[in-house]
């Protein structure tokens, strides 16, 4: 008898169980604040670039007069987006790190030679032009080194973003105690580094795409003709994406038929971000041309929401140190963020320097000089970006530091 209760009482658990668990990292209000809203807005965004599309050149998006001049209102916000969206979050990495005296103790190599950072563009771009200088090239050969820069440099800046995409799923899971089910982290893991890389690369074989960027799939074209080889290999990726989703959908619904608990914050996190890539990326140039402003506000946010619980924690005892004071006075650290962006010519600054940088290469002629002048500033201030990439790879392994884990209040969900 005293069995036949237990297992009734177990039975009756388990049908009281909720079939859906809202597992928030840190509260429902911040999680939906920082982590969910921002990619939301960027949904809005999205909304009137189609509801409102420019009249003929894309660039000129939502174009105004003021005073006689021609004013662009994408124009300036991709201006601002530099020194007051991205930049800031690339501080959270400074903050985070160089201002604390026992992370220099613990990674002064990861430091420094992090730093090597800012001479990797500008040597990339300057090798087929040192090359030239001993065995003659052409004008298109010695543009090679700018060509592979900004394409791997933008490669790498996506992979980035969604690598820490991915991070989030996987706090998602840790803090629901989802992780220890091999089924389930499999099953997250094929779906979600599968779908977030389609939509990109619908748009990398698009037609549009190649025609507007320089045909970057020249070969496939002298193949097989650009508009088949282009149409094809996008609708193969859509078709592909939605598949995927379809069969990750039926996964989900197949464990809830069972009486497995779904992850409702990782879904609701999952559906959002993979949405807006492929609504994003997908479909149509003039959207895509803003990928920058429509994937990553969401990305900068919600690093800001993790350094700042990581901060909080972490610096809570009454210290003089300099993190302490930044982190317990967040109008000193948005304050620094800005400045930074400025610093680091983010926005405004930034073409004073590049003339600068431009006039220093007369030497090479006088208009040849000045264009690679600026291809070489412009890929010296990238690497503040890619410093901020590969640091930030190195210092938020959660599943090896439980101590990271407590400071970002993400430790596993007791079961």
């Amino acid at each position: 008898m005293a069995q036949q209760a237990v297992q009734m009482s177990a039975t009756a658990t388990d049908a009281l169980a909720p079939r859906v668990r809202w597992s928030w990292l840190w509260t429902k209000k911040t999680d939906l604040l920082w982590n969910l809203v921002p990619f939301w807005l960027g949904f809005l965004l999205l909304g009137l670039l189609y509801a409102f599309p420019a009249q003929g050149d894309t660039h000129k998006m939502w174009s105004f007069d003021l005073a006689g001049r021609q004013v662009s209102v994408m124009a300036m916000i991709l201006y601002l987006y530099g020194p007051l969206v991205d930049a800031p979050h690339l501080w959270a990495t400074i903050a985070r790190t160089y201002t604390d005296r026992e992370e220099w103790a613990q990674r002064r190599r990861l430091f420094l030679m992090s730093l090597l950072a800012f001479a990797i563009g500008p040597v990339i771009v300057l090798l087929p032009h040192l090359v030239g200088a001993v065995v003659p090239l052409s004008d298109a050969a010695k543009n090679v080194g700018w060509a592979a820069w900004t394409y791997a440099f933008s490669f790498y800046a996506l992979f980035h973003i969604n690598r820490q995409h991915w991070g989030f799923v996987s706090l998602y899971n840790r803090k629901a105690g989802d992780s220890a089910s091999k089924t389930e982290a499999r099953a997250d893991s094929l779906f979600f580094q599968t779908a977030i890389w389609l939509p990109w690369v619908a748009m990398m074989v698009a037609p549009w795409y190649l025609d507007y960027d320089g045909k970057p799939f020249r070969l496939m074209q002298l193949a097989l003709g650009p508009t088949t080889v282009g149409a094809v290999l996008n609708a193969i990726c859509k078709v592909a994406f939605l598949l995927v989703c379809v069969a990750y959908a039926s996964f989900q619904v197949n464990q809830w038929r069972k009486g497995i608990a779904r992850n409702g914050s990782k879904l609701l996190y999952v559906a959002t971000v993979l949405g807006l890539y492929y609504l994003t990326f997908a479909v149509d140039p003039r959207i895509a041309i803003f990928w920058v402003i429509l994937t990553g506000t969401g990305h900068c946010a919600q690093y800001h929401a993790v350094v700042w619980a990581y901060g909080k924690k972490r610096y809570a005892a009454a210290k003089a140190d300099l993190p302490t004071k930044i982190f317990r006075n967040v109008w000193l650290y948005i304050g620094l963020g800005v400045l930074f962006g400025l610093v680091t010519l983010q926005g405004p600054g930034a073409g004073p320097f590049k003339t600068l940088v431009g006039k220093a290469f007369s030497w090479v002629s006088p208009s040849a000089g000045l264009d690679l002048g600026i291809k070489v500033a412009l890929a010296f201030i990238a690497g503040v970006r890619l410093h901020h990439f590969y640091v930030d790879s190195k210092i938020w392994k959660v599943s090896k530091s439980a101590a990271l884990a407590k400071n970002l209040n993400v430790e596993p969900a007791k079961t």
